[in-house]
């Protein structure tokens, strides 16, 4: 039977709690004509924070890309955080610029400038083995460049 007594205790500190709660509760709903508390609580809301704006900050960019293609004059592009090099035909430095809300962009800084490819915006597919490069160009878009991560 003391098996049993620990149990017993349980339902009776449960039961007490369950009544005093909704007696609590019952209370509290009802229209009285009696004085109430003038006590107040004052509940301020949780403070909100900020939804994260859609982040267009690229990581995996770093490495070595060659072109899919074979016309293009790039036969490399390295990135390195910032710095970016490419070599081939269009061979000269650049700079890769990432915000929080646009697409990454590359701008190529060649003492030899190539009106095609100038200034892009990167885009990397989803499992980090292509890059499209969509360079600036007249209003109906520019030159495409993809490659692969060697």
């Amino acid at each position: 039977m003391s098996a049993f007594t620990p149990r017993r205790r349980h339902r009776a500190a449960v039961s007490g709690s369950a009544l005093l709660a909704a007696t609590a509760l019952v209370a509290g709903c009802g229209t009285t004509t009696e004085a109430t508390d003038t006590t107040s609580v004052s509940v301020s809301p949780a403070p909100r924070t900020p939804t994260p704006a859609a982040t267009h900050t690229v990581h995996g960019l770093d490495g070595t890309w060659r072109p899919i293609n074979s016309d293009s004059p790039i036969a490399s592009l390295t990135i390195s955080g910032t710095a970016v090099t490419t070599t081939g035909t269009l061979a000269c430095p650049g700079t890769l610029a990432q915000t929080p809300t646009e697409p990454p962009v590359l701008t190529l800084h060649c003492t030899t400038p190539d009106s095609d490819r100038a200034r892009g915006t990167l885009k990397l597919k989803p499992d980090g083995s292509a890059l499209v490069i969509n360079w600036d160009g007249p209003q109906w878009g520019g030159v495409l460049d993809s490659l692969r991560r060697v």
